[in-house]
């Protein structure tokens, strides 16, 4: 192989960190899914963010540069946000569970923090508290 190709291939010639796939789920603390919103991670050394949906099951992948390249490496602050409309008049088809409490929302307020390896596979799981109802 030509010396350099390798480095230009994968993408570390772009002057970019060096991502780590990652998956996981987000739960409330009885264990039940979050069901919908968006995961993200923004890292504490390079000041970027890796996203992803969450799914029905709680299930997420996160990418950084493309869907899902993974995070960098090292400590990150996550949030979990959701867009629920609840309108009144409409039936949605779509169950969408029961809302995460704002505080995990916001990078000044959410108290979760996760540590992301140099690994070929990252699986971390969030636990967070259901919004208190008024």
């Amino acid at each position: 192989m030509i010396p350099g190709l390798l480095t230009l291939l994968s993408g570390c010639g772009q002057g970019r960190p060096e991502t780590y796939p990652t998956r996981g789920k987000v739960v409330f603390s009885d264990g039940s899914p979050v069901r919908l919103g968006t995961i993200e991670l923004l890292s504490e050394e390079h000041k970027i963010n890796a996203t992803g949906t969450i799914q029905q099951d709680g299930s997420f992948v996160l990418g950084t540069f493309t869907p899902s390249d993974g995070a960098c490496a090292g400590k990150h602050i996550a949030i979990v946000t959701q867009l629920i409309v609840n309108d009144g008049l409409t039936k949605h088809q779509l169950d969408h569970g029961a809302p995460v409490d704002p505080a995990y929302a916001s990078y000044s307020t959410s108290p979760l923090f996760v540590v992301i390896e140099a690994k070929d596979m990252n699986d971390i799981e969030l636990k967070v508290e259901k919004a208190i109802m008024k």
